[in-house]
């Protein structure tokens, strides 16, 4: 593949309803083509490409909440790190204005955190076990949100 048949298969697997009511096959249809374009690629290539995806695809509220259950559901957040991921998270939680339970999809959103800002034992940045981690508060994530209001993206 080269760069535009990456972008084309990026852009196929999340230019789609993540609440589409799709077959067992479908499903799995979709997850192989997403683990394969991986293996063929490195994961930051990929990354890359999704991040480009997200940033010109991904302007509303709905459009990132969309977008972040299909990364959910590729698992694109495990084993793999992200180079910057508070520019990523921000870029999340600045589209739903910090406040991802309005759109009920806050377990998604903290999923996502404790997995690309933990280490294996580190438990700081898991709001599922250290209930005075506060994701919408963390100073890394405030700092790239205020960013992105001043950028007005």
């Amino acid at each position: 593949m080269n760069d535009q048949a990456l972008k084309e298969v990026i852009y196929s697997l999340f230019n789609r309803r993540w609440d589409d009511d799709l077959s067992d096959e479908e499903e799995e249809r979709f997850q192989n083509l997403y683990d394969s374009t991986v293996e063929k690629y490195s994961w930051e290539q990929v990354f890359d490409v999704i991040d480009q995806y997200m940033r010109d695809s991904c302007l509303t509220s709905q459009t990132i909440v969309n977008f972040v259950n299909l990364f959910w559901e590729y698992n694109c957040e495990t084993p793999r790190k992200i180079s910057d991921p508070y520019r990523f998270l921000g870029y999340l939680y600045y589209r739903v204005d910090s406040k991802p339970w309005h759109y009920d999809c806050a377990e998604v959103y903290e999923g996502l955190v404790y997995n690309l800002l933990s280490g294996e034992d580190d438990f700081a940045h898991n709001p599922f076990y250290n209930y005075d981690y506060i994701p919408e508060e963390d100073p890394g994530l405030v700092a790239e949100i205020e960013k992105l209001k001043k950028e007005n993206v």
